[in-house]
C-alpha cells in the first residue's frame, strides 16, 4: 500500500494524543492506557523495519516517537546515563514495597520456628533493610496473634513509625493492614490523607526532619487494576474464558475511575504542600495513564530520572511486563540513584530503592 506508512503512524499519534484526554465512558476511553504499549512497541518495530528497508517513510514513524515520546521514557529508563556519579552529597534514600499482605497468610502462617515459610522470610527481609526511609503497603499488624511485634523491632533498630490502617474493618485473613511509614529521621507530623470506602486502599504521610529541612513523605496504595484470575461457577472452556475477560474488563474499568479521582486527591494536597515532597507506592495504574501522566506534570518521576532498563514492577500472575509501583518527588530533590529489586520474589510486586538529594527550590 502506498500510503501504509502514513496511514499507521497516523494512526499511532491519535493514540498518543487520546491518552493526554481525561478517562471517560464516552468511546471506552478508559482503555487508552491499555492499547497505548502496544501502539509504541508497533511503533519502534515498524520504525526499525523501514530503516533497515531505508524508506523515507521511516519519518512518519520518527514524528509519531516524537509525539509519543513521553511514554517512551516512562517504559525505559535512559537518562541515568547522563546522571554524575558524585557520591560526596549528601542523600537520604527511601524504600518502597507492597508486600501484598505477606506477613500472615491461611496458607503459609507466621511460624517463630520455621526460617523458611514465606512470611519469615519476607519478616527477616524487611528487618534487614537499611534504607534511610521505608514505605510499605498492605502491611500487616500481628502482634495479636502471633505475638511478634515487627513494628517494635524497627523501633528497636531506630525507626519511628506510622501506621495507618482501618480500625474497624479487618483484610479477608482477619487481620488489620495498611499503609507504614518507618523512618531513621524525627516524624514531626503524620496523618492520612485518603481512605477508601473498602479500608484497604488509602494515602498516608508524614513530615519528617531531615537535617534541617523537612521532607513530606507519602506512602499510597491506590485502587486495585483487579488483575487476579477469577475462576466462575458453573462455566467451563470457551464460556469461562469469555466470563473471565468481562469480569477483568469490568474490574478494570471501575479501577481508572476510582484511581483518576484518587489522584486529584493526591494532587491537590501535594499543591498544597510547604514542603519538598516524595510521594511512593502502589499506583496501580500504567505509565501510559492519564493519572501517571497528569501527575508527572507536578512531579518528576525517580525511575524516569535515575533508573535503568524496562520499569516493571509488577511480580502477578496474570502480566510480568507492568510498572505500577512508582516513586515520584517535587522540585527541590533530585534523584541519583534508582533502582528496581527484580531478584526479591517475596510479594507479586517487586521493592523499589531511590536516592534522593536536596536541592535549590
Amino acid at each position: 500500500m502506498k500510503y501504509f506508512n502514513f496511514i499507521v503512524s497516523v494512526v499511532l499519534i491519535i493514540f498518543y494524543a487520546v491518552g493526554k484526554i481525561p478517562p471517560s465512558e464516552k468511546y471506552n476511553l478508559w482503555l487508552t492506557s491499555f492499547i497505548i504499549p502496544v501502539a509504541l512497541a508497533l511503533n519502534v518495530i515498524l520504525f526499525i523495519v523501514s530503516i533497515a528497508m531505508r524508506k523515507k517513510s521511516s519519518l512518519y514513524y520518527v514524528l509519531a516517537l516524537i509525539i509519543g515520546s513521553n511514554y517512551l521514557v516512562s517504559t525505559v529508563g535512559l537518562k541515568h546515563i547522563f546522571k554524575s556519579s558524585d557520591t560526596t552529597e549528601f542523600t537520604f534514600s527511601v524504600l518502597s514495597f507492597n508486600i501484598s499482605a505477606g506477613l500472615e497468610r491461611p496458607e503459609a502462617p507466621f511460624d517463630p520456628e520455621s526460617t523458611e515459610s514465606p512470611p519469615n522470610l519476607l519478616t527477616e527481609w524487611i528487618l534487614n533493610q537499611d534504607a534511610d526511609v521505608q514505605c510499605y503497603q498492605e502491611f500487616i499488624d500481628r502482634r495479636r496473634k502471633s505475638g511478634f511485634d515487627l513494628l517494635n523491632q524497627l523501633k528497636n533498630k531506630g525507626y519511628k513509625s506510622y501506621f495507618s490502617f482501618d480500625s474497624v474493618n479487618s483484610n479477608r485473613y482477619g487481620q488489620v493492614l495498611g499503609t507504614l511509614i518507618t523512618s531513621k529521621y524525627p516524624i514531626i507530623k503524620s496523618g492520612d490523607v485518603l481512605a477508601s470506602e473498602n479500608g484497604f486502599n488509602r494515602i498516608s504521610y508524614v513530615d519528617l526532619l531531615i537535617r534541617t529541612d523537612t521532607i513530606r513523605v507519602i506512602n499510597l496504595h491506590l485502587e486495585s487494576m483487579g488483575l487476579k484470575p477469577f475462576h466462575p461457577a458453573n462455566v467451563s472452556g470457551f464460556e469461562s474464558r469469555k466470563e473471565n475477560t468481562r469480569i477483568l474488563l469490568a474490574k478494570l474499568k471501575e479501577g481508572v475511575f476510582e484511581r483518576s479521582e484518587q489522584i486529584k486527591v493526591l494532587a491537590a494536597f501535594v499543591e498544597e504542600s510547604p514542603y519538598r515532597v516524595v510521594c511512593v507506592g502502589d499506583f496501580n495504574d500504567l505509565p501510559y495513564s492519564y493519572s501517571y501522566q497528569f501527575l508527572k506534570k507536578q512531579m518528576k518521576n525517580a525511575f524516569e530520572q535515575a533508573g535503568k532498563g524496562f520499569g516493571f514492577t509488577y511480580n502477578g500472575h496474570t502480566l510480568r511486563i507492568l510498572g505500577i509501583d512508582n516513586q515520584f518527588y517535587s522540585n527541590g530533590l533530585s534523584a541519583v540513584q534508582f533502582t528496581t529489586h527484580n531478584d526479591v520474589q517475596l510479594s507479586d510486586h517487586f521493592p523499589l530503592l531511590g536516592r534522593y538529594k536536596i536541592t535549590a527550590r
